[in-house]
């Protein structure tokens, strides 16, 4: 007679059953995706002031250097000098507050329009330029390195801790030597607000006097000069987070 069935092999035998039955199961979900990784351009594209449509030419008034900083207020068709002094360069709002953050020599220095007064925040000698604050992390800040390459780097300015980490691009990409170009002009594009610098002259006296104007383009609206720099060299100019006021700077020299 064979001997019953114990209740371990009873436990073994429902196992083997489960793993069998499992196994011939197919899962419903479909397989995983891999994800494709980030272009420059698209982290780019995240940055104020970027945008797929600009010119990327280099317009008038690149060569202006430094000087002071002004801010044009777009409704009431004013400007107004917020420095003390001269020598900065590449000024962009700070988003959320009322400063303004600007290179000056090798310092990047927090101004408050209402005070005139900087406040040094960084010693970074390698940044060339400031781009502009990202649109979904207020504490990173797009800025051009100088490398002694010819080429300026992009790279990432943490606006908590100074602290800079590059951006790497391919070098060898038209596309993305297109947008390096992009960030090295002046020319800046908010949704359909575009700002930009245009060349103006004037007879006088003594000949023809030329120099560089701020302008801002509105959707289908004509052009509007916001500077009125009338025979100094004005030009690196940034829009404001909510779009009512430009900033500027207006050339030691003309």
């Amino acid at each position: 007679m064979r001997p019953p069935i114990t209740g371990k092999f009873n436990r073994i035998l429902l196992v083997f059953l489960v793993v069998i039955s499992a196994g011939g199961q197919q899962s419903d979900k479909p397989p995983a995706t891999p994800t494709k990784p980030e272009s420059f351009w698209d982290k780019v594209l995240r940055y104020a002031g970027i945008s797929h449509d600009a010119s990327n030419l280099k317009a008038p008034g690149d060569e202006v250097i430094s000087g002071s900083i002004w801010i044009a207020n777009l409704g009431a068709s004013a400007t107004k000098r917020v420095s003390t002094s001269g020598g900065y360069r590449s000024p962009i709002f700070v988003p959320g507050r009322n400063a303004i953050l600007v290179l000056n020599g090798a310092n990047v220095v927090e101004v408050d329009p209402a005070s005139q007064k900087g406040v040094i925040r960084y010693a970074t000698p390698s940044i060339s330029k400031l781009v502009g604050f990202s649109l979904d992390n207020q504490d990173s800040i797009l800025v051009l390195l100088d490398r002694g390459s010819g080429r300026p780097a992009p790279g990432l300015l943490s606006m908590s801790s100074g602290k800079i980490n590059p951006l790497p691009y391919d070098p060898a990409s038209s596309r993305d030597l297109e947008m390096i170009e992009q960030l090295q002009s002046w020319e800046r594009t908010y949704g359909d607000t575009s700002v930009y610098t245009k060349r103006q002259s004037k007879e006088t006296l003594y000949g023809a006097a030329e120099w560089t104007d701020v302008y801002t383009k509105q959707g289908a609206k004509p052009p509007v000069d916001v500077s009125n720099c009338d025979g100094v060299n004005c030009g690196q100019p940034s829009l404001s987070a909510d779009g009512r006021t430009i900033v500027f700077i207006r050339s030691d020299r003309n």
